[in-house]
């Protein structure tokens, strides 16, 4: 009866606080509630990587409802945006449209800014830009193959007087996607996006479909002093960003499905900068790759556990390469559970650790650093619906000890993560 009971308040307590938002560290909500990657499972949110996928989506609206302002430091949530998937105009003749508007721009292959293209501590997207302009996804269903294509692009530029970014006078034009004060920025971490990417997917047979794409975003900024005696200008010196994936799904069993996933990324952060007939220029560079699998159960009628493995490496070149450092899952092991309560609540938890993970770093004297560690990392996350309405979120790591303080007395702070609208149609 005393299990029953605190059942019960912690379903209450999950209804009440679902509308308070926080920081979350993978994929979208029902996703990172798992701490998987979006890519093992089937899920609608994976049309970001696999842009076939949207052709088989159907019609919904969804929206991030953002990083909690508490835990920012904002005075308001961030990364939040709004989207549709429509299949459905002119009787679908035309394909499916996905259009999203976003506060920020995400990162490589994902639905936000705060998942990653890849496992590990450098797995991820440096880019950061608070001007993204729209995000555009076509797909079409061609009998058992279907077809997805995909346009974004965030831009930002200024042009007059800021103090001093050179070190010796005012800046006549910045061009990338930093925020308002700009001069204190890398603008080589906040360039501009015109991103292009297509995929496609095949039905092999009744029980395995292919998914395959490739995602290509062309990346630019400079910053160009032309006020100054000698004309000064810091850019980039190669603008190309890519991501190859391709996915697999086999149901192996009637209740088990095979999903084996490879990847792979890299970043051009190459840099120039020239004052008069003098220049310099850095070739730096983030690269990376995975390959791994895992296995999807139904259990019961629809709860979902999954199990699986990914090797992957991270290594990132600064300044010619007299700089590097290489991180290495050899592999990583990821589980999780994901179960209904009841029609109205769902209760998602998970779990990745790197079985072997070693994290080397090189100087320019060729001194060698080198840590191999078994990191771990684990999230929460509810679910609740109310009619056609589904909102998703990340529990606080405390939140399942402390309950609400209005119960415990213990502050939990932010109870939850980031919240996910998702309304199907």
């Amino acid at each position: 009866m005393m299990i029953r009971r605190n059942a019960k308040i912690l379903v209450l307590g999950a209804a009440l606080a679902l509308a308070l938002p926080a920081v979350s560290s993978a994929q979208m909500s029902r996703v990172e509630g798992m701490a998987i990657q979006g890519d093992f499972i089937k899920d609608w949110s994976g049309m970001f990587t696999y842009t076939s996928q949207v052709a088989n989506v159907g019609n919904l609206v969804n929206a991030e409802l953002g990083v909690s302002a508490g835990l920012t430091g904002s005075s308001s949530p961030l990364d939040r945006s709004v989207g549709a998937v429509i299949g459905n105009l002119w009787e679908g003749r035309l394909g499916t449209w996905a259009i999203h508007l976003r506060q920020f721009t995400p990162q490589l292959g994902q639905g936000n800014l705060t998942s990653q293209p890849s496992p590990g501590s450098i797995g991820f997207d440096p880019n950061f830009n608070p001007s993204e302009s729209f995000d555009l996804i076509w797909g079409k269903k061609f009998g058992t193959t279907s077809l997805g294509l995909r346009m974004n692009r965030s831009f930002g530029s200024l042009e007059g007087f800021l103090d001093n970014f050179f070190g010796n006078g005012p800046i006549s034009t910045i061009e990338s996607g930093t925020p308002d004060d700009w001069p204190f920025f890398d603008p080589n971490f906040n360039r501009n996006v015109f991103g292009l990417g297509g995929g496609i997917g095949f039905e092999m047979n009744p029980t395995s479909n292919v998914e395959a794409s490739v995602l290509y975003q062309r990346r630019t900024f400079v910053v160009r002093d032309t006020v100054a005696g000698t004309p000064e200008t810091y850019e980039e010196d190669g603008p190309t960003t890519y991501q190859v994936a391709a996915r697999a799904m086999w149901q192996w069993q009637p209740n088990i499905m095979v999903v084996p996933v490879f990847k792979w990324y890299s970043f051009d952060l190459s840099t120039k900068a020239s004052a008069g007939s003098s220049g310099l220029t850095e070739k730096n560079t983030l690269k990376g790759w995975q390959l791994g699998a895992a296995g999807n159960w139904t259990l019961g009628s629809n709860d979902l556990f999954v199990l699986g493995a990914t090797f992957a490496q991270n290594k990132l070149e600064e300044a010619n390469s007299t700089f590097e450092t290489t991180e290495t899952y050899a592999p990583q092991v990821f589980a999780a559970l994901e179960t209904h309560v009841n029609s109205w609540l769902t209760v998602r938890f998970g779990a990745n650790k790197g079985a072997w993970r070693s994290f080397e770093e090189r100087d320019p004297t060729g001194a060698t650093y080198k840590r191999k560690e078994s990191d771990f990392n684990m999230n929460l996350g509810a679910g609740v619906k109310v009619g056609n309405l589904q909102l998703d979120a990340i529990l606080n790591d405390n939140f399942p000890n402390n309950l609400p303080y209005f119960i415990s007395g213990s502050p939990t702070s932010d109870m939850f993560a980031k919240v996910t609208a998702t309304y199907p149609w």
